[in-house]
């Protein structure tokens, strides 16, 4: 048994909380020391929010609402799926720059590294949500019709989201060859995850085999849930659906990325 297994056997809850603050901390000072990533983090979901706010509000329509008080939850958990990708094309950089073997090399837990990450990251994912849901309400004409205390569920629900899919990207960081692959692997499932959804249109106007695919889709209930928040609706069926689907998502891939961490060692 080497001295870093050793002493990661003697660590206590409090100093795997420390290895966790410290690798999030270290994460942060990368994301917000690169000013190109984190201009281009709120650029390409404003890009978005505009095009489906003003040229697709043109043609497209639902029941009951304006498309842009609509569409602005489905834009936002899209910014979450987009930004939950680079997750996983970190993990893959740092294990092929040999970071994830300095990583092992420590006497810290190795549960810290993918928690440090996750959770730093789903940080840096409710700031962006925060940032462009005031750009929203202040410009874009989007409305809290239930207040602001609902308002801010709304985001923190979306938030939360972000967290399940972070742990995800993970995983597929360290099982995919390299960054090029990680970044194939994320974006081939998120566009039908989005667009399959209730994000973008009304589960009703989709074909039938859609709305099948849509209904089983772990996007609905959580962009579902955050649009009631803000509109008004119906809360405990999309919440329900919203814990299990965010919380077995959360458990399930962070395990999984724990375990292929220890394996690669």
């Amino acid at each position: 048994m080497t001295t870093g297994e050793l002493s990661f056997t003697r660590l206590t809850a409090g100093q795997i909380a420390e290895n966790i603050g410290t690798l999030i901390h270290r994460n942060l000072l990368q994301f917000f020391r690169n000013r190109q990533l984190l201009i281009l983090s709120l650029v390409q979901p404003l890009t978005n929010m505009v095009m489906f706010a003003y040229i697709f509000n043109k043609v497209a329509s639902a029941p009951g609402l304006p498309y842009r008080q609509y569409v602005i939850p489905g834009v936002l958990v899209q910014a979450v799926m987009v930004s939950a990708m680079r997750t996983g094309v970190a993990v893959s950089y740092d294990r092929n720059a040999g970071m994830n073997d300095r990583f092992r090399s420590l006497p810290i837990a190795r549960s810290a590294v993918i928690l440090g990450r996750t959770i730093s990251d789903s940080l840096k994912i409710a700031i962006q949500l925060t940032v462009l849901t005031v750009i929203a309400v202040a410009a874009v004409g989007f409305d809290f019709r239930q207040g602001l205390l609902r308002g801010v569920a709304a985001v923190a629900v979306l938030a939360v989201f972000g967290l399940a899919v972070t742990a995800f990207s993970a995983w597929v960081g360290l099982a995919a060859s390299d960054p090029e692959a990680t970044q194939m692997w994320l974006i081939t499932p998120t566009l039908p995850l989005v667009f399959g959804s209730s994000a973008i249109a009304p589960i009703a106007q989709m074909p039938h085999w859609l709305q099948v695919f849509a209904r089983c889709n772990p996007v609905t209930p959580a962009v579902d849930l955050s649009r009631n928040l803000v509109n008004g609706g119906p809360l405990l069926h999309d919440f329900l659906l919203y814990v299990a689907w965010t919380g077995g998502i959360a458990v399930v891939f962070t395990i999984l990325a724990v375990r292929s961490f220890q394996r690669s060692s």
